[in-house]
């Protein structure tokens, strides 16, 4: 009995060292990692993953400053539909991250209002479908994306003149990528891995813009930076420094991402720098179903 006692005394240490070392110091609503940042059992618990962004965007050739807010969480989508399954229990739904990224903008006049979404497969962080839209008090502009059988489908409304409607089909290139979903792709980099492979992919241009936007994507490159330790408001962290070379897109021709090296943030997107004047800054970063009214915002 006296050994059985020692063993359950001991077993419950070890949990609470193993707890000790888990937990991140200050932050009681971040998740462990025990697997792959995409297998990770937090994104099956309900919420979503919520990160809000100190952040900037050149209009009017004036640097704005406003927050944006990033919602990530898991779903099934209705391949013939494109949108979220009504029965996510059906065979042939599409399990995907839905990564919405919200942004409100004021200028002097009105506010401009972005809000792109991805649907990005789980299995291979494949873009399935990809909806933007931007809007101002002078009009709407939306760009929509869906790929599957290996063909993509693109579709545009710009209020500009001279633009309109347009749609368009073509072939899925290898290594197709969309730069409106790298913030969620790109935390699938091999970081661990010593080599640091440079990766070769076919870009779709940024879409955020309220002007037509080309669909076609052209040869972009990802690179290992370094590793850095970083101050945002959320605090200093630990990242990893990716840089993606680009066509010219949004007056740059390259984008650069920080991505957090602790397993426990599941390599979130921590800063993030480019086309239109664009900076992110992490500040804060928890798990909330948004949906549901009876939860308030975290603080």
């Amino acid at each position: 009995m006296n050994t059985m006692i020692q063993r359950s005394r001991l077993a419950a240490v070890v949990a609470t060292c193993v707890g000790l070392l888990l937990a991140v110091p200050g932050r009681g609503n971040e998740r462990a990692s025990t697997s792959s940042w995409r297998d990770d059992p937090a994104w099956h618990d309900g919420p979503a993953e919520w990160t809000e962004y100190e952040a900037h965007r050149s209009i009017y050739g004036v640097d704005r400053s406003y927050d944006a807010t990033i919602f990530t969480n898991k779903q099934r989508m209705d391949p013939r539909t494109t949108t979220k399954a009504s029965d996510w229990r059906a065979p042939d739904t599409i399990e995907v991250f839905k990564h919405n990224v919200s942004e409100m903008i004021p200028t002097e006049h009105y506010t401009y209002r972005f809000l792109t979404t991805c649907f990005v497969r789980t299995d291979t962080l494949e873009v399935f479908k990809l909806a933007a839209s931007t809007q101002e008090d002078c009009g709407t502009t939306s760009h929509e994306f869906v790929v599957r059988d290996g063909r993509v489908e693109a579709n545009e409304s710009c209020y500009f003149p001279g633009t309109g409607r347009v749609s368009s089909t073509f072939d899925a290139p290898s290594g197709l990528m969309f730069h409106d979903a790298l913030s969620l792709r790109l935390r699938d980099y091999p970081f661990d891995d010593a080599a640091h492979p440079q990766w070769t992919v076919t870009l779709v241009p940024d879409q955020t813009d309220t002007h037509a936007v080309s669909p076609r994507p052209a040869s972009a490159t990802v690179s290992y930076v370094g590793r850095e330790r970083i101050r945002v408001p959320y605090g200093e962290v630990d990242c990893h420094h990716l840089r993606v070379s680009h066509a010219p897109d949004g007056g740059v021709g390259s984008s650069d991402y920080w991505f957090a090296a602790d397993r426990a943030l599941l390599h979130v997107m921590v800063r993030y720098e480019g086309p239109y004047g664009v900076r992110y800054a992490l500040k804060h970063r928890g798990w909330w179903a948004y949906w549901d009214r009876t939860q308030p915002r975290p603080n």
